[in-house]
């Protein structure tokens, strides 16, 4: 009789093992389903499909790239958000919008914010010559113009930093806020941190560190440095005023102090301690 029992104690371990055993299994299927993967709009793709919304005219005054009062062809930035992302499973507070353009600049701002404003993607500046979709942006003397797409507003204000205006976009990309602060942020170095503040609002949309950042400029932390094949006094003073170093340079002049550059040639020095191997 005991070895009855002992038979049926132990079938009932055996089942309650396996039952525990197949909810962990589903439990792992479902959160391995529950992962979101990054969020990326590629908007010449969705040209192609003719799927970038209806076509209208909108009137941009002031306009911060060409600096007079401007129209151009677009469709509705936020219509094809919305109809591309169910942003009801998107944590918008904590989500940065990207802006990929195709020399590798990548402007970004809170998703929050540009939920908020009526934006457009323009393909085609009104006032074009002929047989050309845009009027010619001249920038350092540089001659060039906004294809395939130039990211306008028609009630956000042009001067500042706040709100991103780039031109040549090709992508929308969704990264979450914490991603880049947590790979570049020196938390244990109060000074670096000032550094590290004024890289994020001037450097990051242009030149990346350990991979993380725009294409337009060179990498520089990985392999090496920029600090470590300049000097320390130059690289401050072509930070503060990129054209008296290079001809035609197309990194523009930040309107940064001399101060404010040695605390970013500072966080570059904390930095170049703590290189990463991007290819891994």
């Amino acid at each position: 009789m005991k070895t009855v029992k002992i038979h049926i104690i132990l079938y009932c371990l055996f089942i309650f093992s396996l039952l525990s055993c197949n909810q962990k299994k589903e439990q792992k299927i479902e959160q391995t389903v529950n992962v979101q993967p990054e969020i990326v709009l590629d908007l010449v793709d969705l040209q192609s499909k003719n799927k970038l919304g209806k076509d209208t005219v909108v009137t941009v005054s002031n306009d911060p790239v060409y600096h007079k009062t401007k129209k151009y062809h677009a469709v509705n930035a936020l219509l094809l958000l919305k109809n591309e992302i169910d942003l009801s499973k998107v944590d918008i507070k904590n989500t940065l919008i990207v802006f990929e353009c195709i020399d590798g600049y990548k402007p970004e701002m809170p998703l929050e914010l540009f939920l908020k404003t009526n934006s457009f993607l323009a393909f085609k500046d009104v006032d074009a010559p002929k047989d050309s979709n845009w009027e010619k942006i001249i920038k350092n003397g540089n001659e060039m113009n906004a294809d395939p797409f130039y990211l306008v507003y028609t009630t956000a204000p042009t001067e500042g930093q706040e709100y991103k205006w780039p031109y040549n976009v090709i992508k929308f990309r969704f990264e979450s806020k914490s991603k880049n602060i947590e790979a570049l942020q020196p938390k244990d170095d109060q000074k670096a941190m000032k550094g590290f503040a004024l890289y994020q609002k001037h450097c990051i949309t242009c030149h990346a560190i350990n991979g993380i950042g725009g294409e337009m400029g060179p990498e520089l932390n990985y392999p090496k440095s920029v600090t470590e094949y300049w000097k320390e006094n130059e690289l401050v003073d072509y930070i503060i005023d990129p054209a008296s170093f290079r001809h035609k340079v197309k990194m523009p002049k930040l309107g940064i102090t001399k101060q404010e550059s040695q605390e970013i040639v500072g966080y570059l020095k904390y930095m170049s301690e703590k290189k990463t191997d991007i290819r891994n």
